[in-house]
């Protein structure tokens, strides 16, 4: 068998190379191939049913459907521009960058209908399935050619962080910090497009750390470090994002229902404190110990730098430990240190990154 299909691979291969196909934008054209396909669907789904959408989330149906099968229709020829990067992913910057800056004003937009009552914030998957869940591939891809494109993912996370932790002092009424929970219950209700708001921004900083963990992967890696615990590391972290995402889903959908009583708020923010702060973030800093230990190991990252990754880690595996035991008071104190320390940490790295793609740029 082997005998037979090695002509054809080689055939294969060399009709490639007379095509001049860029076998490293393979990825890309992965990336825009599904997502040629989410849109076609979606576009289907919500042209051909507009009213869907509506009794999916429980919502009041609209006097003109029609509007939403219009929406339909122009995602699904969003869908048709995908499919051409995915056929040629050289040429798709400006499809690319449009796609982007939608998938950033979606949840600007949706933000604001939240805030004037337009929108529930159980209609939150929709959001995230539309936009989020895509900014840092198309960043990825058309950042690309840029010898700074790590150095910008790793700031970006580091901003989207930062932002977030704003938002977390902003929204300080809904959390650990107010020590009475039906206080805290009472606080979101009367505050529901600002917890929304906070969370969303959470939702993004969890997606980013799979971007800046590949990212800085890809400098260990040209510095030596093992590929099996580069690919470990990243998988621990990885595995971290779906149970952050699905506590983060609970604090958005359902947190804020207006049905909702003190008890069961408790109930949903005690199901967020296993699923975001104690396995989520147990994941992520088992993985980021991996990656910091072959960074260490590679002489990438030493000195000041290292041991101050070695110390973030640590307390985070703290916070993991005081949320299992439901330790408020310690959760803050270990919270706080961890989210001062990673951006802090982060942001070094970023700059780090900058020196090394600049040094690769120029030899």
């Amino acid at each position: 068998m082997l005998a037979v299909t090695t002509p054809a691979w080689i055939a294969l291969f060399l009709a490639l190379q007379r095509a001049e196909v860029k076998l490293y934008l393979t990825p890309y054209r992965i990336l825009f191939l599904l997502a040629a396909l989410y849109n076609v669907a979606f576009g289907i789904w919500a042209g051909l049913f507009p009213l869907a959408f509506f009794s999916t989330f429980d919502l009041e149906v609209p006097r003109y459907p029609s509007i939403w099968s219009c929406v339909g229709m122009v995602v699904g020829l969003y869908g048709i521009l995908y499919a051409y990067v995915a056929w040629k992913p050289e040429q798709g910057n400006w499809i690319a960058t449009v796609g982007l800056v939608g998938k950033i004003l979606g949840p600007c937009g949706w933000l604001m209908s939240v805030t004037a009552g337009e929108l529930p914030p159980r209609t939150f998957p929709l959001i995230l399935a539309n936009d989020l869940i895509w900014w840092f591939p198309l960043l990825a891809y058309l950042l690309r050619n840029a010898s700074w494109r790590r150095a910008a993912i790793a700031w970006t996370a580091v901003t989207i962080h930062l932002t977030a932790c704003f938002a977390l002092l902003a929204c300080s009424g809904g959390t650990e910090a107010n020590p009475d929970p039906v206080a805290r219950f009472e606080w979101v209700q009367g505050h529901a497009p600002r917890w929304t708001m906070l969370w969303l921004l959470w939702t993004a900083s969890s997606l980013s750390l799979p971007a800046f963990c590949i990212a800085w992967c890809a400098a260990l890696r040209e510095r030596g470090a093992k590929m099996n615990w580069l690919a470990a590391g990243c998988a621990i972290v990885i595995a971290g994002v779906p149970f952050d995402l699905s506590g983060e889903f609970l604090m958005i959908t359902r947190a804020t229902l207006p049905s909702l009583n003190s008890d069961e708020f408790i109930a949903v923010t005690s199901a967020y404190r296993w699923l975001g702060a104690a396995i989520a973030n147990g994941l992520y800093c088992v993985g980021g110990w991996v990656l910091s230990y072959e960074a260490w190991r590679s002489g990438w990252l030493r000195g000041g730098m290292g041991v101050m990754g070695m110390a973030m880690w640590t307390i985070g595996l703290a916070l993991t430990g005081t949320a299992v035991l439901d330790h408020h008071p310690a959760m803050i104190a270990t919270g706080a240190g961890l989210m001062l320390l990673f951006v802090s940490w982060a942001a070094c790295v970023g700059w780090k990154l900058l020196v090394s793609d600049a040094r690769r740029t120029r030899h």
